[in-house]
């Protein structure tokens, strides 16, 4: 894929402004002025959600807070209000990251990536957007009210992965109780580093819901600030512009929503995936395979390995890094060889270790599957199964449902299996760098996973906004991500249509109003 080489050394944001006004004629100070409106906006509507959260977010059956209070339990008590309110506040932020975009993706005179601002510049507006959220109840997903559950379990069962919430700590437990409906008999689903996170979480603040809570988000926050840190270094890697890239792998909505919010696992994992590959690829590409690298070789490879015994499905990149060394050895079959069994030899060890460390045994890999059973409308086979499934039921054919799903889905993971393994050796063969391999098997893998929910997609996202720039690909995620980003409810359940209506009624005639206001004074976003 042809990659546009990013300008360097462009100085500060107001330098490049003051450069963009000697060419246009433009005046700076209007265009400086514009950004931090966009950046105002953002943030209020950010605090909005934070605010409307307090009443439609993802909150505790037991131990919330805010029951009871008379200020703060207003909000409660305005549940479909809250609603609005941070539906409306996600819409207008998602439009400020649109907003952002000429700010970003910029061209110079060359048709080369310019961004107009510098990495400093972007790095304040994303701390300026997440914050509010970071410290907002948790918002779209209940899913760490099961890490809670599965840190207790894992701290009074010798096999952590062997029993759920429901039959591990009876019904009437609070942390079973806070679990979602779907997931109180489903077993602990993640690898040995997260079950080692959420069993040091519930020892240092047993069944309390509200701290441990906020130790899952202060994990989730650093996983994200490492993937701040690391995405422009792989941008940089790959001869990407690192602000555009860090536009759309870490100011993304998605990211915002569901990994400071939602405070999801993925955080972690693309955190530690993206740290480690940073580490990898410079000791293979930049310094050699002499001794010097050997350090930052094998810590960038058990970072990887982390990652992946946080969710497996990152498990591939160990192949693509593997394929840089044997290329960085000759490319030959022995070459291969030797790196397989070098990145065999790390990666074990790595997992020896952890699975020693959490006392986790072996269950983590038998149950890797247990979240399947989910049916999942995102998942391009799973609704393909699903589809064909009724129209044999409208056929009169019976209910086969179960058994095409079964056979659509293992079709689909075989595929992705197949085009991860020709990605490899297009590494190998130097058609293809690393990062743009994994970032295109990760793509893949996410097209035919069995379940998909709106936050996977930055298991793609991730490398592809270091390694790709052409508008081909740019333009299509950028739109995925928007609309993603407003796909799921605030609550992170299914909620009465009557309420999702009413809700989304009021949020797009509070969203237009706003827009029109923009459209009629110009001012809003221009300095007066």
């Amino acid at each position: 894929m042809e990659r546009d080489v990013p300008t360097r050394g462009a100085g500060s944001v107001t330098s490049r402004l003051h450069a963009r006004e000697r060419s246009t004629g433009s005046p700076p100070s209007a265009e400086m002025a514009r950004l931090w409106r966009i950046r105002r906006i953002g943030t209020t509507a950010s605090v909005a959600m934070a605010v409307g959260a307090l009443g439609a977010g993802a909150l505790p059956v037991l131990q919330n807070p805010i029951a009871g209070e008379r200020l703060f339990g207003l909000w409660l008590r305005l549940q479909q209000s809250s609603m609005t309110v941070v539906m409306a506040g996600m819409v207008v932020v998602t439009l400020c990251w649109l907003l952002l975009a000429p700010y970003v993706l910029g061209r110079d005179r060359r048709g080369r990536l310019s961004g107009r601002i510098d990495r400093a510049t972007l790095d304040r507006v994303i701390a300026s957007w997440a914050l509010p959220l970071a410290l907002a109840p948790p918002m779209f997903s209940k899913d760490v009210y099961s890490y809670l559950a599965q840190g207790a379990i894992g701290n009074a069962l010798d096999d952590p992965y062997e029993r759920g919430p429901v039959s591990a700590l009876g019904t009437g437990h609070a942390l079973t109780i806070n679990v979602p409906d779907i997931w109180r008999d489903t077993p602990n689903q993640y690898g040995p580093l997260f079950l080692g996170v959420q069993k040091a979480v519930h020892a240092l603040t047993g069944d309390d819901v509200v701290t441990g809570t906020v130790l899952h988000r202060v994990v989730a926050v650093i996983g994200i600030l490492m993937l701040g840190w690391a995405v422009p270094r792989l941008a940089e890697y790959c001869g990407v512009s690192d602000v555009a890239a860090l536009w759309l792998a870490v100011a993304n909505p998605l990211v915002l929503f569901h990994l400071v919010s939602g405070i999801h696992s993925e955080s972690l994992m693309m955190g530690l995936l993206a740290v480690g590959l940073v580490l990898a690829l410079r000791a293979v590409d930049h310094t050699g395979p002499g001794r010097g690298a050997i350090p930052l070789f094998v810590l960038g490879t058990v970072l990887i390995t982390g990652s992946a015994l946080v969710k497996l499905p990152t498990i591939v990149a160990l192949g693509f890094v593997g394929m840089a060394l044997a290329r960085r050895w000759g490319g030959d079959w022995r070459a291969t060889v030797r790196a397989a069994a070098v990145m065999v030899l790390i990666s074990g060890v790595t997992t020896g270790v952890a699975m020693a460390a959490t006392w986790s045994g072996l269950g983590w890999v038998t149950k890797l599957g247990a979240a399947t059973s989910l049916r999942s409308w995102l998942s391009p086979p799973t609704a393909l199964g699903v589809l064909v499934g009724g129209i044999g039921q409208y056929l009169g054919l019976g209910d086969h449902t179960a058994q095409i799903l079964v056979m659509v889905q293992t079709a689909a993971l075989v595929i992705a299996g197949a085009f991860t393994v020709r990605m490899l050796f297009a590494v190998q063969a130097g058609r293809i760098d690393p990062v743009g391999g994994l970032g295109v098997s990760m793509a893949a893998i996410v097209l035919c996973f069995p379940v998909v929910h709106p936050w996977y997609i930055l298991w793609a996202l991730v490398p592809l906004a270091a390694w790709a720039s052409r508008w081909e690909f740019r333009v299509p995620v950028v739109a995925v991500s928007a609309v993603l980003a407003c796909f799921t409810l605030p609550p992170g359940a299914g909620l009465p249509p009557f309420v999702t209506v009413q809700a989304w009624a009021a949020t797009v005639v509070i969203v237009a109003a706003l827009l029109i206001a923009l459209f009629r004074w110009p001012g809003l976003l221009r300095y007066r």
